[in-house]
């Protein structure tokens, strides 16, 4: 992340939360983002139950652009699945 205030903007936003389960989740803390997907976000047979986490494991790097880029996908699927209107989403 270049700087504290970029990585408070994104830190907490869907696009930068993965589903764990809970004993991962609590292990998992502040480590980078290397150690991360080989401890925690793999499961025992190299995937992750959880798809959406999978597909954070194919990114070689967790950069603000690959947050912001997932951000958007899943705010995009939400948006469908839910049915809302387009200027509601980007509101």
């Amino acid at each position: 992340w270049p700087d504290d205030e970029a990585r408070e903007n994104w830190v907490h936003r869907l696009g930068n939360l993965v589903l764990l389960d809970r004993i991962k989740n609590a292990g998992a803390s502040n480590h980078d983002f290397g150690k991360k997907k080989e401890k925690y976000f793999k499961g025992r047979t190299g995937v992750s139950p959880f798809v959406l986490t999978t597909q954070v494991l194919n990114e070689k790097t967790w950069t603000p652009k690959v947050v912001e880029d997932r951000q958007t996908a899943l705010v995009d699927r939400l948006a469908k699945l839910w049915r809302l209107e387009p200027l509601l989403v980007n509101a």
